[in-house]
Formats: structure tokens, sequence, C-alpha cells
């Protein structure tokens, strides 16, 4: 049966106009904390210092990210600036992995499957949300599908494809650490077991495609450990992914019923209203025509039981399973439509994904409008005033003065992933503001040990006039400065040696 509002097809940049909603305006507003102020300042330190293999922040080497988002980010914020640059190497990571979906999808689906998770990915809300930020999260997952998909493809496509994921992968290892390659492995040791018939496909091209893995992965590991030693190994390699996976990060570790079941809300709320077709979509048989749904499949559940038993948790951590499940929801909508009639992409096909498309658009930019310039309706503890202590920054600098922050981070104990309240930050953003190290001092000794005048940025409420005796008697007056601009939750103060 033919459906009455079937139309002609839609071109294929109506199809991508929308795709591309959620990710305009990230440039509108500035940098949230923690960890796009910590990869900003990292790269403004890598473009001030000309060292490009050992990551610095504040001053002192810091691996607690492998190097790819940095090698990404420091050309575009040299040509962009500030406001354009920190954000756009995720942005094009993000359409790079749209463009994965949608071709790949088309190839092995059909054109009309394809389209439609296109859409699918498109209309995710998690998605939208991170690919506007500096997040590590969005190279990982554009090197990491395509190094699944480039490795499909090599099994009825030969070698050369092998290679190409193999390649990769190793980015995805540049962009995150190891973990991709235990995804892959487990992945393809699956379909080799489960798929029988492509057993075939699985001969040749692994020699070379290893050493081309080796000889990306050696591109930033090899001079990291050469210029830093045993610092890398402990930091980066123990610490930072050995430590996360087995509980060592203690500010997002959980555990218990709550840890395994932990990504379901956030992939639920995160892909609506498409994951309620996720059970229906799933594949079940063993028909030779479903093979890479299967394989999809396979890419999306061991990803998604890998991060549910890892102690660490962050809502972006499950990120790497949509693109496989928009491809496997993509098929099954296809199916659907084509049994009413429509073999392509129409207006009746592609309405309800436009407007959730549109959804998730309103909803990126408002909410990330709202988190930047804060509610003070909302109270301080949900309250977020990124632009508050951006706009002391600027106004610090350019006065010319050494500047310095102040007890900034949490004076409450600290609360690790799971709670509903958003603590307090050590906004590392003001480093990258500053366009140089500042002074991070916790206590009255740190903050005087450097004779000279400073501006102090700092809470409203820290300088009470217990600390202000205490600078007194370091040998200091300390004066409240007044702004053109009102601030609500910062100050900034002068500190002059007596």
């Amino acid at each position: 049966m033919i459906d009455a509002n079937a139309g002609r097809r839609l071109p294929s940049w109506i199809l991508w106009a929308f795709a591309v909603l959620p990710l305009i305006g990230f440039w509108t507003t500035g940098l949230f904390d923690l960890d796009e102020g910590f990869y900003a300042a990292v790269v403004r330190e890598m473009l001030n210092r000309g060292d490009f293999i050992t990551p610095h922040y504040n001053g002192s080497p810091w691996f607690e990210k492998p190097i790819l988002l940095y090698w990404l980010a420091a050309p575009t914020v040299a040509l962009f600036g500030e406001m354009v640059g920190p954000r756009l190497p995720s942005v094009l990571c993000s359409l790079a992995v749209y463009a994965a979906v949608w071709n790949f999808g088309r190839r092995y689906l059909g054109e009309l499957a394809g389209d439609i998770a296109l859409l699918l990915l498109a209309g995710s809300l998690l998605f939208g949300v991170v690919g506007r930020l500096m997040m590590t999260d969005l190279p990982l997952v554009l090197f990491e599908s395509l190094a699944f998909l480039c490795f499909w493809r090599s099994l009825t496509d030969g070698a050369k494809w092998r290679w190409l994921a193999a390649i990769c992968l190793g980015l995805s290892v540049l962009a995150k650490g190891p973990v991709g390659c235990a995804f892959f492995v487990l992945i393809a040791g699956i379909t080799y077991w489960r798929e029988p018939e492509l057993r075939p496909g699985f001969r040749g091209g692994w020699l070379v495609g290893t050493l081309l893995f080796l000889a990306v992965v050696a591109t930033w590991y090899v001079p990291a450990y050469l210029a830093s030693g045993d610092v890398f190994v402990q930091k980066f390699l123990i610490e930072q992914n050995v430590g996360r996976f087995t509980g060592g990060d203690k500010a997002h570790t959980m555990h218990g019923i709550g840890a395994l079941i932990y990504y379901i809300p956030f992939l639920v709320i995160g892909s609506l209203p498409w994951v309620f077709s996720l059970f229906k979509a799933w594949p079940r048989g063993r028909a030779p025509e479903d093979a890479f749904l299967r394989f999809c499949a396979r890419w999306a559940w061991v990803i998604f039981l890998f991060f549910s038993i890892s102690a660490a948790k962050l809502p972006h951590y499950i990120l790497p399973v949509i693109p496989p499940l928009a491809l496997i929801v993509g098929a099954y909508a296809a199916r659907i439509w084509q049994q009413r009639g429509h073999a392509e992409l129409d207006w009746s096909v592609a309405r309800v994904p436009f407007v959730s498309i549109v959804i998730v658009a309103l909803i990126t930019n408002l909410g990330t409008a709202w988190y930047y310039q804060g509610a003070p309706w909302a109270g301080k503890h949900l309250a977020a005033p990124h632009s508050e202590i951006h706009a002391l920054t600027r106004f610090a600098v350019s006065k010319g003065k050494q500047v310095a922050v102040f007890q900034m981070p949490r004076r409450q104990v600290d609360r690790g992933t799971g709670g509903t309240k958003l603590q307090e930050t050590s906004h590392p953003s003001v480093v990258f503001y500053a366009g140089k190290p500042v002074l991070a001092a916790e206590t009255v000794d740190e903050l005087t040990s450097l004779r000279g005048e400073k501006l102090v940025l700092t809470r409203t409420g820290r300088m009470n006039p217990e600390i202000r005796r205490s600078i007194a008697d370091a040998g200091f007056s300390a004066e409240k400065l007044t702004t053109e601009f009102t601030t609500a939750f910062y100050e900034i103060w002068q500190l002059k040696p007596l």
C-alpha cells in the first residue's frame, strides 16, 4: 500500500542541512570546565612552548589524555582564535562520523537505511551535546568507528581496507588510549567465531596492518617516552588507563548495581525517540544478508558492557555505541517504510527525525547558553557562571599584571560520579584565556610566595577577614576591585607588597 504522503526524493543537501543543525552555534559560548578548560589550556601552552610531544598544563607536564586532540586543536586555535578554534576539531570529527555512518549504511543496508541512520545519529541528544564540545571523545568515536567499518569492508574487499582499519585504530589509540584495541580484538574475534562464512575474508593483511598500527601509535608514544620516561609510563599508561578502569579515578568511580545500570538512562535519554525501536530492530536471525547488522550489534554491546563493568563512569563514555545503534535502527526503519511503499527518503520518512533534530539543536544551544551564563534564579548549586570568570580573566589580563587564582576548587568533601549537584571546579579555562600559566594557590603562603603585584581571581566570600589578615601578615595589602560588569559568584582582588 502506497502512503498518501509519499513524495519525491529529498535531495541530499536537505538531509545534511538538517543533520548539521545541532552543531551550529558551537562558537557562541566560551569553554566549560573541567575537561574543556584543561584541554584548551594544554593547547595554548603547546603553542606557546612549541613543544608538541609533552603536554603541559599551567607549567607542568600533564599526561591525563593522549596527544591527538591537542594536535588537531593547535592549528585551529592558532588560525581561528579562542571562540571557534578549540571546539572546531570535535565538530569536524562529528561531521566525519556522520559521513561514515551515511556512506557505509547506504552501501551495506541500502540508501534509505543509510539516510535514516544519518538522521537518527544527528538527532541523538548525547551526540549533539558532546559533538560540539572540546572533548577527546569525538576523535575516538570517529577513528574507532572507521576502524570497525573499514575492517568489515576488508572481509570482502581485500587487505587494503584492513590496512586502513589499522591506521584508524592507531589514531583511536592516540585519541584516548589503548581501549580501542581491546574493543577491536573482542569484536573481530567474536565475528570470526560467530560468522564462519566470513572466515576466508580474515586471511591476509595482518602483518602489514600491525606494522601500520604500531607506526601510527609510535608517532607519539615513542617520543613521549623518550622525553619523559617513567613519568609518562606511570602517569599516562598506568594511572590514566589501567587505573581508571579499575577504579583509581575516585572522582568518577561507582560500584554496585548502580554502576552496572549507570549508562542505561543516558543511552535512553541521549537517543530519544528512536531508542524505543531498538528492541524490535535488534538482529536475531542468522540470515547472511543481516551479517553487517550482527556486526553492528556486537560493536554496540561489547562497548556498552565494557564501560558498564568499568569502575570509571561519565555519561559521555558511552558515546561510541551511538553510531552502530543508529545503523541498526536505521535499517529497521527503512524496512518498515519500504513496506509502506517508500523506496527513497521523502518527507513522510524524514519528518519525524527532522523534528527530533530541530529539538536537539534547540536544547543544545539553549542549554549551553544557560550553562555558560549561569542561572542565578536556580541558586549557586545549579548555576555555572563560566561567563563571569572568563570576563574577570580578560579584565585581569588587560591590566598587564601577574594573574593568580585562589581557593577556586570546592571546599566541601569530594563526591564522585552519580550525584545531582554540580560541584565547584578549579576553572582550568582561566589558564587558556589568560594565555599563559597562572599562580594557582590554596593557601595564603602559596598566594604570597611570589613577590610583586598580582591580580587574584577567587570565589565570592573566599577572601574573608581572616584570610586578609594573613595576607597582611605576609607583607601584602589586599583590595577588592570593581569592574564595569556585574559579578555574583567571583571577585577580583589586587595584592600589593607593603
